[in-house]
């Protein structure tokens, strides 16, 4: 290497990209004269490429292949790391496949699962199992690749965005082994510590979006709190960006919609999580059709996992095409062909941000638009509900009200629940008849998530990464 790398973030997902670039966050960091790399499954993904050509930056690819961290095995790590019992969302998980096995008439993965099941009650009952399973795991991470790829960039801080991903936590593992090398995590989004399961690797200094994930950090790991800086989220500066700008009206006549009309903005979630999701989006566009909403229009957004993969449904593509009109719009999310899952070409959150900035109420089942839209003060509605069908628990929509992340939003006020059509209806007059209803509760949940509201969290990430390299080993 010519010079010492600075500063590696290892990027394994589409969104820790989105985090990282769409702010100009990497970008700050090597005008202010750091040395920058990524680490990434996908070297010639077309917007890493791209931005790292313009700001400097170097792009090494790292994509481990294991017999042991296989999907089997992820299935299997929350019964040894986790109390499951206690987590909606992996407790979900656990239900899922013991009832598709059923289906299947699978009986080797039911006798699986309840021995995963056994493991996991050993597990609690014996913590010390627990210990034995971390050394075996840790002994998975050894990766000479890994090593190599660490020692020669020689970092002087290594952070990873995903840490439950297998090729981050090896190279936090090689990272965490040298000492010239501080190791950071700035987790993508704010489900990571409570629905993602145990992390197989910690690090030195965490670099956190508000109140929230810094208690969680502290409740799951046990982390001292003077290792922990509250940011904000650096993408979401977009949000105070486009803030008054109005672009959402060319937006809008693109869509071949009316500018000068509200709109709600529905953004939808898998099917894996709402299952009759686009029921609800028909139904909500037949009563703005009919004019039930008075003079409305509705941009609907599906989410990356819509588009394709094992957690799509192929007809909601046609079902979406097939509602749009003079009213009604369907927002396709910009995806780029790459290995990095929910690659999305950077304008795509340019025109998100515009788009909430103009809406009247952000409607979705959970997702981390909700927070996006509380940074605009927008009235937030999660349709929680399975359009009148009744569907068992691990399937049902309605199973999300009692994941933490969604239940701490709620609680704090940044969300209304409702659980059928007639209260999606109230909540929507409610919001409407008086546009700043709850919107002091929503400004309070905002805070507990991501700090201030100021456009300056990219800013103060940069600072947050910069006090953590004066830091003495």
């Amino acid at each position: 290497m010519s010079k010492k790398t600075d500063i590696a973030y290892i990027i394994s997902h589409g969104f820790a990209a989105r985090m990282l670039m769409q702010t100009g966050l990497l970008g700050k960091l090597t005008k202010k004269g750091y040395k920058v790399a990524v680490i990434t499954p996908d070297k010639k993904d077309k917007n890493l490429v791209e931005y790292a050509g313009q700001n400097q930056i170097d792009i090494f690819e790292y994509n481990p292949k294991s017999a042991l961290w296989t999907g089997e095995y992820i299935r299997l790590r929350k019964y040894l790391f986790e109390d499951i019992r206690k987590n909606p969302a992996l407790w979900e998980k656990h239900l899922r496949d013991i009832i598709n096995a059923r289906k299947r008439s699978s009986y080797s993965a039911i006798l699986k699962i309840r021995f995963y099941y056994f493991l996991y009650l050993l597990v609690k009952t014996f913590p010390f199992f627990r210990k034995l399973f971390e050394g075996f795991e840790r002994k998975s991470l050894v990766d000479p690749f890994a090593e190599k790829l660490v020692n020669d960039l020689d970092p002087s801080l290594l952070i990873a965005t995903f840490p439950v991903n297998l090729s981050e936590s090896r190279l936090l593992f090689a990272g965490n082994k040298r000492k010239q090398t501080r190791t950071v995590i700035h987790l993508l989004s704010w489900d990571n510590i409570t629905c993602k399961g145990h992390f197989p690797q910690l690090a030195d200094y965490y670099i956190s979006w508000g109140e929230i994930m810094k208690e969680e950090f502290i409740e799951y790991y046990a982390i001292a709190d003077d290792k922990i800086i509250n940011t904000g989220v650096p993408h979401f500066d977009l949000h105070i960006q486009v803030s008054g700008s109005f672009e959402y009206k060319k937006i809008m006549e693109q869509k071949g919609l009316n500018p000068e009309i509200p709109y709600m903005f529905f953004a939808m979630s898998s099917p894996y999580f709402s299952p009759y999701e686009i029921d609800i989006v028909e139904w909500l566009a037949k009563e703005i059709e009919e004019g039930n909403f008075g003079n409305m229009q509705l941009v609907i957004r599906p989410h990356p996992q819509n588009m394709g993969g094992s957690m799509s449904d192929s007809s909601w593509i046609k079902r979406l095409e097939t509602i749009q009109s003079t009213r009604v719009s369907v927002d396709w999310p910009k995806m780029v062909e790459s290995n990095l899952n929910w690659s999305m070409q950077m304008g795509d959150m340019l025109d998100f941000a515009h788009l909430i900035e103009g809406c009247i109420i952000s409607i979705n089942s959970g997702s981390t638009v909700a927070i996006d839209s509380l940074l605009h003060d927008k009235p937030v509605i999660l349709t929680l509900f399975d359009a009148g069908n009744q569907l068992p628990w691990w399937q049902s929509a309605s199973k999300i009200k009692e994941y933490k992340h969604c239940k701490k939003l709620v609680d704090n006020g940044g969300a209304v629940i409702v659980n059928d059509f007639n209260e999606f209806s109230k909540a929507i007059n409610r919001f409407l008849s008086d546009r700043n209803y709850m919107l002091q509760q929503r400004k309070f949940a905002r805070f507990r998530e991501v700090g201030i509201n100021d456009g300056q969290s990219t800013e103060r990430v940069v600072s947050a990464i910069e006090q953590i390299l004066k830091f003495k080993n």
